[in-house]
């Protein structure tokens, strides 16, 4: 965090650098190291005030009040703010109903709280690949992977793309499944005008400080639509004990920062739509595919990289992208895999020790699980040919600075010849052949 006051100056850009020798090779890098860092959030007189204002209540009041003004943000009919992330997906699963035992279809390619808020239901993830286009889930999987165990569908907007809602509701309406979002990625996304979190029937949501609507640290927030599920959430934590009570300091924070979602908003979505345009101009790079009526809210921002071009023939896809990814580190754009292997492929899900007796997982002893990271070939594919910008888009980013990470890419897309040497050169493995990384 820091104060709303940036003692950095940076250089305006200038076209011609496009055409300069690339840093990796003694060039000029595009994008100084003083100004290569982005700090989110900030920290401005309105979050001192609220805090003062906060710490004359009782810790409850400033928790509903949080509560109520996101909730109301959002559009959901009910809401209880929690500890972290994963605590509001399992609360969301709970709330649905998931029991032990039950089986939750989840996407391959996500964040592994996703997966564990399942196992921490005491209830099976099972595992469904991606759309090749959004990232998201794949709807098109859905069917032959539910079972007579199947409780609940949990699409993920990955980066802040919202999944194929519409037709996931209607494979739940079917199959009588509940529809539970996890919206950590979507803050402020939408399809045809509303928001994520209130679109299926539970929603858990990360609200931590590296998130675009962040509180003060660790917080989430569970949204239910119907009360009988709300219900049911509230009563567990009752039942259990468990502790998932939000900070009032984060809470107090989330208020103040919940009055500048929507201008972070704003900014987020020239930034990420103005790069859009300018990666469609080169050979090299494509921006995030959105369909139509669909609000990206850009927590992440991936780019496909064009490994088919014929400068690169002979060269392995995942070879390409380490040549592009070093290079453009070098010219000071913070270009990440982002997740190198897929969730199943992932210690817990190897080793399926779960709790006591390897509970839920024993329920399967002398079946297999399909978690082989051969059932998710359009999710290898991803993880070979892509990569994500995470924080350096989010406001406030200064208008020169956008201009600069653009011409980072217009510079590679002026050396396609360079890349393929220096790829050649390099002695990889695919990503997912490495020790899993979170994040």
């Amino acid at each position: 965090m820091k104060t709303d006051f940036n003692l950095n100056i940076l250089e305006l850009p200038q076209e011609q650098w496009a055409h300069d020798q690339l840093a990796i090779d003694g060039g000029k890098a595009v994008l100084a190291p003083a100004g290569r860092k982005t700090i989110f959030p900030n920290i401005t007189k309105e979050d001192v005030l609220q805090m003062m204002i906060s710490i004359q209540k009782q810790p409850d009041e400033v928790i509903a009040e949080f509560t109520e003004q996101y909730r109301q943000y959002v559009g959901a009919h009910y809401a209880i703010a929690t500890a972290s992330g994963t605590s509001s997906l399992h609360l969301a699963l709970v709330g649905a109903g998931v029991e032990p035992g039950d089986e939750v279809i989840v996407p391959a390619f996500t964040f592994i709280a996703t997966a564990q808020a399942v196992v921490a239901a005491k209830a099976i993830p099972i595992f469904i690949d991606i759309d090749p286009d959004t990232y998201c889930l794949n709807v098109n999987e859905i069917e032959k992977l539910i079972t007579p165990r199947t409780k609940a569908i949990m699409p993920v907007h990955v980066h802040g793309l919202p999944a194929n809602i519409p037709a996931i509701r209607q494979l739940c309406e079917q199959y009588q499944l509940k529809l539970v979002e996890d919206a950590s990625h979507a803050h402020s996304a939408s399809i045809d005008g509303q928001l994520c979190g209130s679109l299926g029937d539970t929603a858990g949501q990360s609200l931590m400080a590296d998130k675009n609507f962040p509180v003060g640290g660790e917080g989430g927030i569970a949204f239910f639509k119907h009360e009988a599920d709300y219900v049911r959430a509230r009563q567990f934590l009752d039942r259990s004990g468990i502790d998932y009570t939000i900070s009032w300091i984060a809470a107090a924070f989330g208020i103040s920062q919940l009055q500048r979602l929507p201008y972070y908003d704003a900014i987020r979505q020239r930034n990420a739509h103005h790069l859009i345009e300018t990666l469609q101009s080169t050979t090299l790079f494509k921006g995030p595919f959105i369909p139509e009526g669909y609000t990206h809210s850009f927590n992440m921002f991936r780019i496909q990289l064009r490994v088919d071009l014929p400068q690169f023939a002979g060269i392995p896809p995942y070879q390409v992208k380490e040549a592009i990814q070093t290079i453009l580190m070098e010219e000071g754009v913070f270009a990440r895999e982002w997740q190198n292997v897929p969730i199943p492929g992932h210690l817990p899900f190897i080793n399926r020790k779960g709790f006591g007796n390897q509970y839920p997982f024993h329920l399967y002893e002398g079946e297999e699980l399909p978690y082989g990271l051969e059932h998710f070939p359009h999710t290898l594919h991803m993880l070979n040919t892509t990569l994500a910008i995470c924080r350096e888009l989010r406001s406030p980013v200064e208008y020169e600075k956008l201009l600069t990470y653009e011409l980072a890419f217009k510079k590679l897309d002026q050396h396609i010849d360079q890349i393929a040497d220096y790829a050649r050169q390099l002695n990889s493995q695919p990503p997912y052949e490495r020790d899993a990384r979170l994040g």
